[in-house]
Protein backbone atom coordinates (compact mmCIF):
# COMPACT_ATOMS: atom_id res chain seq x y z
CA UNK A 1 0.00 0.00 0.00
CA UNK A 2 1.07 3.42 -0.90
CA UNK A 3 2.09 5.69 1.83
CA UNK A 4 -0.67 8.24 1.02
CA UNK A 5 -3.70 5.58 0.88
CA UNK A 6 -2.29 4.96 4.28
CA UNK A 7 -1.76 8.09 5.63
CA UNK A 8 -4.46 7.40 8.41
CA UNK A 9 -3.69 4.28 9.82
CA UNK A 10 -0.79 4.17 12.92
CA UNK A 11 1.69 1.06 12.73
CA UNK A 12 -1.09 -1.20 14.31
CA UNK A 13 -2.29 -2.71 10.98
CA UNK A 14 -6.07 -1.22 10.37
CA UNK A 15 -6.09 1.47 13.15
CA UNK A 16 -7.06 4.54 12.48
CA UNK A 17 -4.09 7.04 14.22
CA UNK A 18 -5.29 8.34 17.57
CA UNK A 19 -5.41 11.83 18.02
CA UNK A 20 -5.41 13.64 21.19
CA UNK A 21 -6.94 17.29 20.91
CA UNK A 22 -5.31 19.43 23.87
CA UNK A 23 -6.75 22.69 24.84
CA UNK A 24 -6.53 23.55 28.69
CA UNK A 25 -8.13 27.12 28.45
CA UNK A 26 -11.43 28.53 29.35
CA UNK A 27 -13.40 31.08 27.29
CA UNK A 28 -12.95 33.11 24.47
CA UNK A 29 -12.07 32.64 20.92
CA UNK A 30 -9.74 29.74 22.08
CA UNK A 31 -12.30 27.67 23.41
CA UNK A 32 -14.60 28.03 20.34
CA UNK A 33 -12.17 27.58 18.23
CA UNK A 34 -10.99 24.16 19.98
CA UNK A 35 -14.36 23.05 19.65
CA UNK A 36 -15.09 23.72 16.05
CA UNK A 37 -11.74 22.41 15.27
CA UNK A 38 -13.06 19.20 16.79
CA UNK A 39 -16.15 18.60 14.80
CA UNK A 40 -14.49 19.55 11.89
CA UNK A 41 -12.02 16.59 12.09
CA UNK A 42 -14.69 14.56 13.67
CA UNK A 43 -17.02 15.07 10.56
CA UNK A 44 -13.64 14.62 8.58
CA UNK A 45 -13.14 10.93 9.87
CA UNK A 46 -9.56 10.66 9.15
CA UNK A 47 -8.46 10.21 13.31
CA UNK A 48 -9.92 8.29 16.11
CA UNK A 49 -10.00 11.73 18.39
CA UNK A 50 -9.53 11.86 22.19
CA UNK A 51 -9.61 15.62 24.23
CA UNK A 52 -7.86 17.13 26.80
CA UNK A 53 -10.01 19.75 28.34
CA UNK A 54 -10.76 22.03 31.65
CA UNK A 55 -13.67 21.95 33.26
CA UNK A 56 -13.69 25.41 33.70
CA UNK A 57 -14.26 26.14 30.08
CA UNK A 58 -17.38 27.99 28.84
CA UNK A 59 -17.71 25.42 26.59
CA UNK A 60 -17.20 22.25 28.86
CA UNK A 61 -21.11 21.00 28.34
CA UNK A 62 -20.76 21.68 24.43
CA UNK A 63 -17.26 19.28 24.07
CA UNK A 64 -19.21 16.53 26.42
CA UNK A 65 -21.97 16.35 23.79
CA UNK A 66 -19.20 15.72 20.93
CA UNK A 67 -18.78 11.96 22.59
CA UNK A 68 -15.41 11.91 22.19
CA UNK A 69 -12.92 10.18 25.11
CA UNK A 70 -11.54 13.18 27.37
CA UNK A 71 -9.25 13.78 29.77
CA UNK A 72 -11.16 16.69 31.78
CA UNK A 73 -9.00 18.58 34.19
CA UNK A 74 -9.79 21.81 36.87
CA UNK A 75 -7.62 24.43 35.96
CA UNK A 76 -7.95 27.60 37.65
CA UNK A 77 -10.02 31.06 37.25
CA UNK A 78 -8.11 33.48 38.92
CA UNK A 79 -4.59 34.63 40.42
CA UNK A 80 -5.68 32.76 43.78
CA UNK A 81 -6.40 29.48 42.36
CA UNK A 82 -3.85 29.87 39.69
CA UNK A 83 -1.42 29.61 42.60
CA UNK A 84 -2.88 27.01 44.49
CA UNK A 85 -3.30 24.92 41.74
CA UNK A 86 0.47 24.77 41.40
CA UNK A 87 0.55 21.91 44.14
CA UNK A 88 -1.45 19.87 41.61
CA UNK A 89 0.79 19.81 39.02
CA UNK A 90 2.53 16.72 39.76
CA UNK A 91 -0.41 14.25 40.24
CA UNK A 92 -1.81 15.99 36.51
CA UNK A 93 1.47 15.34 34.95
CA UNK A 94 0.46 11.30 35.77
CA UNK A 95 -2.84 11.37 35.26
CA UNK A 96 -1.84 13.12 31.72
CA UNK A 97 0.79 10.50 31.07
CA UNK A 98 -1.65 7.51 31.62
CA UNK A 99 -4.15 9.11 29.53
CA UNK A 100 -1.52 8.72 26.71
CA UNK A 101 -0.83 5.64 27.06
CA UNK A 102 -3.96 4.20 27.70
CA UNK A 103 -5.91 6.07 25.10
CA UNK A 104 -2.63 5.01 22.58
CA UNK A 105 -2.65 8.41 21.15
CA UNK A 106 0.23 8.48 18.07
CA UNK A 107 -0.46 12.55 17.65
CA UNK A 108 -0.96 15.39 19.95
CA UNK A 109 -2.75 18.67 18.04
CA UNK A 110 -2.92 21.58 20.47
CA UNK A 111 -5.25 24.38 19.30
CA UNK A 112 -4.30 27.04 21.65
CA UNK A 113 -0.79 27.38 24.32
CA UNK A 114 -1.81 27.10 27.40
CA UNK A 115 0.48 28.35 30.43
CA UNK A 116 0.76 25.15 31.49
CA UNK A 117 1.76 23.54 28.10
CA UNK A 118 5.22 23.40 28.70
CA UNK A 119 5.38 21.60 32.00
CA UNK A 120 3.96 18.81 29.63
CA UNK A 121 5.66 18.54 26.89
CA UNK A 122 8.22 16.29 28.06
CA UNK A 123 5.55 14.03 28.37
CA UNK A 124 4.84 14.26 24.76
CA UNK A 125 8.51 13.78 23.08
CA UNK A 126 9.07 10.79 25.40
CA UNK A 127 6.78 8.97 23.77
CA UNK A 128 7.97 10.19 20.23
CA UNK A 129 4.70 11.50 19.57
CA UNK A 130 4.38 14.32 17.12
CA UNK A 131 3.19 17.72 18.31
CA UNK A 132 1.93 20.67 16.61
CA UNK A 133 0.81 23.41 17.99
CA UNK A 134 -2.19 26.12 16.72
CA UNK A 135 -0.36 29.64 16.66
CA UNK A 136 -3.29 32.30 17.12
CA UNK A 137 -0.44 35.34 17.53
CA UNK A 138 3.03 34.86 16.87
CA UNK A 139 3.68 38.27 19.32
CA UNK A 140 1.71 39.99 21.58
CA UNK A 141 -0.58 42.88 20.19
CA UNK A 142 0.70 46.13 21.38
CA UNK A 143 -1.33 47.01 24.50
CA UNK A 144 -1.10 43.08 25.87
CA UNK A 145 0.42 43.24 29.25
CA UNK A 146 1.61 39.55 29.78
CA UNK A 147 4.78 39.53 29.05
CA UNK A 148 5.72 36.56 30.15
CA UNK A 149 3.47 34.73 27.71
CA UNK A 150 5.50 35.03 24.53
CA UNK A 151 8.26 33.75 26.57
CA UNK A 152 5.57 30.07 27.15
CA UNK A 153 4.85 30.69 23.65
CA UNK A 154 8.49 30.93 21.90
CA UNK A 155 9.34 27.78 24.26
CA UNK A 156 6.63 25.81 23.04
CA UNK A 157 6.69 26.58 19.08
CA UNK A 158 10.66 25.31 19.60
CA UNK A 159 9.71 22.47 21.25
CA UNK A 160 6.89 21.68 18.57
CA UNK A 161 7.03 19.62 15.28
CA UNK A 162 4.55 21.15 13.51
CA UNK A 163 2.73 24.39 13.38
CA UNK A 164 -0.92 25.77 12.40
CA UNK A 165 -1.10 29.57 11.56
CA UNK A 166 -4.56 31.05 10.92
CA UNK A 167 -3.05 33.51 8.19
CA UNK A 168 -0.17 33.58 6.12
CA UNK A 169 0.25 37.07 8.07
CA UNK A 170 0.96 35.32 11.26
CA UNK A 171 3.26 32.51 9.59
CA UNK A 172 5.54 35.17 8.31
CA UNK A 173 5.61 36.72 11.26
CA UNK A 174 6.21 33.63 12.90
CA UNK A 175 9.20 32.49 10.67
CA UNK A 176 10.91 35.69 11.02
CA UNK A 177 11.22 34.96 15.07
CA UNK A 178 11.84 31.47 15.15
CA UNK A 179 13.58 28.85 12.83
CA UNK A 180 11.44 26.35 11.66
CA UNK A 181 11.03 24.15 8.89
CA UNK A 182 9.54 25.94 6.01
CA UNK A 183 7.00 22.53 5.26
CA UNK A 184 6.19 22.31 9.06
CA UNK A 185 4.06 25.79 9.25
CA UNK A 186 1.07 25.10 7.37
CA UNK A 187 -1.50 28.08 7.18
CA UNK A 188 -5.66 26.57 7.69
CA UNK A 189 -8.16 29.50 7.50
CA UNK A 190 -10.11 30.34 10.15
CA UNK A 191 -13.75 29.30 9.34
CA UNK A 192 -16.90 30.70 11.60
CA UNK A 193 -16.63 30.40 15.56
CA UNK A 194 -20.12 29.57 17.37
CA UNK A 195 -20.85 27.86 13.91
CA UNK A 196 -23.81 25.87 14.42
CA UNK A 197 -25.43 28.67 16.60
CA UNK A 198 -24.84 31.66 13.61
CA UNK A 199 -27.16 31.59 10.73
CA UNK A 200 -27.78 33.44 7.41
CA UNK A 201 -29.65 36.89 8.28
CA UNK A 202 -32.31 37.78 6.06
CA UNK A 203 -31.95 40.65 3.66
CA UNK A 204 -35.03 42.73 4.35
CA UNK A 205 -33.77 45.69 1.79
CA UNK A 206 -33.41 48.33 4.33
CA UNK A 207 -30.27 50.57 4.10
CA UNK A 208 -27.76 49.13 6.42
CA UNK A 209 -27.93 51.66 9.22
CA UNK A 210 -26.54 49.54 12.44
CA UNK A 211 -22.96 49.52 12.49
CA UNK A 212 -21.05 47.26 15.13
CA UNK A 213 -17.63 46.98 17.01
CA UNK A 214 -17.27 43.55 18.84
CA UNK A 215 -14.51 42.46 20.56
CA UNK A 216 -11.65 43.03 23.51
CA UNK A 217 -11.17 47.14 23.62
CA UNK A 218 -7.48 47.33 23.34
CA UNK A 219 -5.59 50.16 21.71
CA UNK A 220 -4.20 48.74 19.17
CA UNK A 221 -8.09 47.80 17.89
CA UNK A 222 -8.49 51.54 16.86
CA UNK A 223 -11.63 52.42 18.67
CA UNK A 224 -10.19 55.85 18.10
CA UNK A 225 -10.20 55.60 14.32
CA UNK A 226 -13.79 53.93 14.65
CA UNK A 227 -15.25 57.36 16.46
CA UNK A 228 -14.05 59.98 14.40
CA UNK A 229 -15.29 58.13 11.03
CA UNK A 230 -18.63 57.72 12.90
CA UNK A 231 -18.47 61.21 13.80
CA UNK A 232 -17.70 62.40 9.86
CA UNK A 233 -20.71 59.66 8.73
CA UNK A 234 -23.04 61.54 11.36
CA UNK A 235 -23.31 64.45 8.94
CA UNK A 236 -24.66 62.75 6.25
CA UNK A 237 -26.37 60.22 8.00
CA UNK A 238 -27.71 61.07 11.36
CA UNK A 239 -29.90 58.14 11.61
CA UNK A 240 -27.01 55.74 11.89
CA UNK A 241 -26.14 53.72 15.34
CA UNK A 242 -22.68 52.23 16.88
CA UNK A 243 -22.73 50.03 19.08
CA UNK A 244 -19.76 48.75 20.94
CA UNK A 245 -19.26 45.53 22.61
CA UNK A 246 -16.18 43.96 24.94
CA UNK A 247 -14.59 43.60 27.92
CA UNK A 248 -11.03 45.98 27.89
CA UNK A 249 -10.46 49.70 29.06
CA UNK A 250 -13.24 51.69 27.62
CA UNK A 251 -11.86 54.91 29.46
CA UNK A 252 -10.01 56.91 27.10
CA UNK A 253 -12.80 57.11 24.88
CA UNK A 254 -15.33 58.08 27.18
CA UNK A 255 -15.27 61.76 26.36
CA UNK A 256 -15.63 60.91 23.08
CA UNK A 257 -18.77 58.35 22.93
CA UNK A 258 -20.52 60.85 25.72
CA UNK A 259 -20.35 63.56 23.04
CA UNK A 260 -21.46 61.61 20.37
CA UNK A 261 -25.49 60.66 19.52
CA UNK A 262 -26.31 57.02 18.69
CA UNK A 263 -24.25 55.31 20.42
CA UNK A 264 -24.47 52.56 22.85
CA UNK A 265 -21.11 50.73 24.86
CA UNK A 266 -21.92 47.37 26.32
CA UNK A 267 -18.31 47.22 28.17
CA UNK A 268 -17.87 43.58 29.39
CA UNK A 269 -17.04 39.89 28.44
CA UNK A 270 -19.90 38.83 26.15
CA UNK A 271 -21.09 35.17 26.77
CA UNK A 272 -20.65 33.44 23.78
CA UNK A 273 -24.73 32.59 23.93
CA UNK A 274 -25.17 36.43 23.80
CA UNK A 275 -23.10 36.93 20.26
CA UNK A 276 -25.51 35.44 18.12
CA UNK A 277 -28.01 38.21 19.12
CA UNK A 278 -25.38 41.07 18.88
CA UNK A 279 -24.61 39.78 14.89
CA UNK A 280 -28.46 39.78 14.64
CA UNK A 281 -28.96 43.23 15.29
CA UNK A 282 -25.96 44.23 13.61
CA UNK A 283 -26.04 45.83 9.59
CA UNK A 284 -21.58 46.31 9.14
CA UNK A 285 -19.37 45.08 11.32
CA UNK A 286 -16.12 47.65 11.29
CA UNK A 287 -12.88 46.80 12.38
CA UNK A 288 -10.60 49.81 12.32
CA UNK A 289 -7.54 47.50 13.59
CA UNK A 290 -4.04 49.42 13.56
CA UNK A 291 -2.59 46.13 13.69
CA UNK A 292 -3.85 42.32 13.49
CA UNK A 293 -3.31 38.52 13.10
CA UNK A 294 -7.02 37.76 11.79
CA UNK A 295 -10.05 38.09 13.32
CA UNK A 296 -12.23 35.58 14.29
CA UNK A 297 -15.04 38.08 14.06
CA UNK A 298 -15.23 38.55 10.34
CA UNK A 299 -16.16 34.58 10.03
CA UNK A 300 -18.84 34.99 12.59
CA UNK A 301 -19.99 37.85 10.80
CA UNK A 302 -19.60 36.86 7.43
CA UNK A 303 -21.49 33.27 8.49
CA UNK A 304 -24.49 35.47 9.25
CA UNK A 305 -24.49 37.64 6.01
CA UNK A 306 -23.38 40.58 7.99
CA UNK A 307 -20.62 42.29 5.70
CA UNK A 308 -17.00 43.68 6.90
CA UNK A 309 -15.29 46.88 6.57
CA UNK A 310 -11.58 46.08 7.53
CA UNK A 311 -8.36 48.54 7.79
CA UNK A 312 -5.45 46.97 5.49
CA UNK A 313 -3.55 45.28 7.86
CA UNK A 314 -2.35 42.02 8.95
CA UNK A 315 -4.00 38.87 7.95
CA UNK A 316 -7.62 41.31 7.94
CA UNK A 317 -6.73 41.40 4.02
CA UNK A 318 -6.73 37.59 3.79
CA UNK A 319 -10.25 36.89 5.29
CA UNK A 320 -12.15 39.71 3.25
CA UNK A 321 -12.47 39.66 -0.35
CA UNK A 322 -12.87 43.33 -1.27
CA UNK A 323 -16.27 43.93 -3.33
CA UNK A 324 -17.29 40.27 -2.78
CA UNK A 325 -17.65 39.77 1.48
CA UNK A 326 -16.84 43.02 2.64
CA UNK A 327 -14.58 45.99 1.77
CA UNK A 328 -10.78 47.21 2.87
CA UNK A 329 -10.30 50.73 3.33
CA UNK A 330 -7.39 51.99 1.67
CA UNK A 331 -5.01 53.31 4.50
CA UNK A 332 -5.29 52.90 8.22
CA UNK A 333 -7.58 56.52 8.56
CA UNK A 334 -10.86 57.64 9.66
CA UNK A 335 -11.49 59.05 6.78
CA UNK A 336 -10.12 56.08 4.38
CA UNK A 337 -12.72 54.00 7.03
CA UNK A 338 -15.72 56.51 6.66
CA UNK A 339 -15.07 56.37 3.26
CA UNK A 340 -15.61 52.81 2.79
CA UNK A 341 -18.31 52.70 5.38
CA UNK A 342 -20.09 55.18 3.34
CA UNK A 343 -20.05 52.59 -0.11
CA UNK A 344 -21.60 50.14 1.72
CA UNK A 345 -24.33 52.85 3.04
CA UNK A 346 -24.91 54.25 -0.45
CA UNK A 347 -24.43 51.15 -2.42
CA UNK A 348 -27.40 48.77 -2.33
CA UNK A 349 -26.22 46.02 -4.48
CA UNK A 350 -22.60 46.07 -3.45
CA UNK A 351 -23.97 45.68 0.30
CA UNK A 352 -26.04 42.77 -1.17
CA UNK A 353 -23.28 40.57 -3.11
CA UNK A 354 -20.44 41.03 0.25
CA UNK A 355 -23.78 39.52 2.57
CA UNK A 356 -24.40 36.48 0.05
CA UNK A 357 -20.63 36.08 -0.73
CA UNK A 358 -19.67 36.10 3.56
CA UNK A 359 -22.40 33.37 3.46
CA UNK A 360 -20.79 31.53 0.66
CA UNK A 361 -17.05 32.20 1.51
CA UNK A 362 -17.97 30.69 5.12
CA UNK A 363 -19.87 27.69 4.54
CA UNK A 364 -16.56 25.59 3.39
CA UNK A 365 -14.07 26.84 5.65
CA UNK A 366 -13.89 24.50 8.32
CA UNK A 367 -13.91 21.23 6.36
CA UNK A 368 -10.64 23.06 4.00
CA UNK A 369 -9.09 23.99 7.70
CA UNK A 370 -9.60 20.84 9.13
CA UNK A 371 -7.82 19.21 5.71
CA UNK A 372 -4.80 21.16 5.91
CA UNK A 373 -4.31 20.20 9.58
CA UNK A 374 -4.78 16.45 9.00
CA UNK A 375 -2.25 16.73 6.26
CA UNK A 376 0.44 18.18 7.98
CA UNK A 377 -0.20 15.68 11.28
CA UNK A 378 -0.76 12.40 8.64
CA UNK A 379 2.91 13.57 7.05
CA UNK A 380 5.22 14.43 10.55
CA UNK A 381 3.37 10.96 11.87
CA UNK A 382 4.57 9.35 8.76
CA UNK A 383 8.17 10.86 9.31
CA UNK A 384 7.76 10.08 12.72
CA UNK A 385 7.24 6.29 11.89
CA UNK A 386 10.20 6.22 9.19
CA UNK A 387 12.94 7.09 11.90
Amino acid sequence: MCEAASSSLSAAAGRRRKLLIWYWGRRGGGAQYCYEMARALQRQGEFDLCLSLSRQSDLYDRFLELGISSLDIDTYTDIGSAMRSVMRLPRLRRAFARFLDEQGVDAVLCTMAHLWNPLFLDLIRSRNLPYVVTVHDAKLHPGEQFKPYQRWLDHEIGRSDGVVTLSRHVRTVLCARHVLREDAVITAPLGPLLNERLHPLPLDGRPPRRLVFFGRILEYKGVDLLLDAFAALLRDFPDITLSIHGSGNAAPYADRIAALPNITLDNRYIPENEIPAIMGKADLVVLPYREASQSGVIAMAQSCGVPVVVTPVGGLVEQVIDGETGLVASQVTADCLAASIRRMIEDGALYERCARGGVRHSASVWTEAAAEVSRLITRLSAERQRV
